[in-house]
């Protein structure tokens, strides 16, 4: 099958098959399509794409019904569903998005302020996300801890243990602002049960529109230059960035917001937090419990 979007079914299973020691063929128009013998490369519609294999192939595609599937479909279209370069991004929150830019092995460096940004989560998974940002304005994601099913005591340790040097190395931790609710059960909040372990956090009410522009600025800014860089060991994030996408056929304001989907979204809102909360600090309401 083609993996027509970078999520759903067919990302799913590509993706766990490593895990399984399960084979992956890949193949595309090419191994399909039926031999040229008598057609002037130069002159063919497809020569762009083709560069004489076709004289090699060896499959039953019709060469008329691959032109004619060329000029129906946008460029974007025809790399993904017949040339099976990539994806389509059609419905991708973060097109600009790539690997080959945006990837690189980044380590903690003591001479750069150190943030936090945290989504809460039980069932859905809590992330805390590393992250420092240096003098030109490059925001580098270092580290990422993701857990669902754990009481906020357990985050708060493996947080502390996982943060290089103390508390005192950290500049500021942004959380979500839906950690200062109060608990019908417990009568405290997430960000007081925090504060009672050691890690303050701070908070700025935004919308998520708000945070996805600000993303996108720092994956590619108006004047074409990135400034995000994310460690490969952020594989929960990087896989986010890759798949957050829109609803499907939907219409409306519904349009508008991706899909909260429970995987991709929760790595996508503390990179948010950063964000919105980093971009106008000395603007925003810092609360302290």
């Amino acid at each position: 099958s083609t993996m027509h979007r970078p999520y759903g079914l067919m990302h799913k299973i590509v993706s766990s098959a490593n895990q399984f020691g399960t084979p992956i063929f890949k193949w595309c128009l090419w191994e399909a399509i039926e031999k040229c013998t008598d057609r002037i490369c130069s002159r063919c519609p497809l020569w762009a794409d083709c560069r004489g294999r076709a004289k090699r192939a060896c499959g039953y595609l019709k060469i008329d019904d691959c032109i004619t599937a060329m000029r129906r479909a946008s460029r974007a279209g025809w790399e993904a569903e017949m040339l099976c370069k990539r994806p389509s991004l059609e419905d991708v929150v973060f097109a600009e998005f790539d690997p080959a830019i945006h990837i690189k092995q980044i380590d903690y460096d003591p001479n750069l302020p150190l943030y936090r940004a945290f989504d809460f989560g039980f069932v859905n998974p809590f992330v805390c996300l590393w992250i420092q940002v240096d003098g030109e304005g490059l925001v580098r994601v270092i580290d990422e801890y993701i857990r669902s099913r754990a009481t906020i005591d357990v985050h708060a340790e493996e947080i502390k243990n996982r943060t290089p040097g103390d508390e005192s190395r950290v500049a500021t931790t942004f959380c979500d602002p839906a950690g200062a609710g109060i608990n019908d059960v417990t009568g405290t909040s997430v960000v007081r049960e925090l504060r009672s372990l050691g890690i303050v956090a701070r908070y700025r009410r935004s919308s998520i529109l708000e945070g996805i522009e600000l993303i996108r600025r720092a994956i590619k800014a108006g004047d074409g230059k990135s400034r995000l860089l994310i460690s490969p060991s952020c594989e929960r994030l990087i896989e986010a960035m890759r798949c957050y996408h829109y609803p499907e056929n939907s219409t409306g304001s519904s349009a508008e917001l991706p899909l909260k989907d429970g995987l991709y979204d929760h790595p996508i809102d503390a990179l948010r937090y950063f964000f919105v909360n980093y971009k106008r600090s000395s603007k925003a309401v810092s609360r302290r419990y």
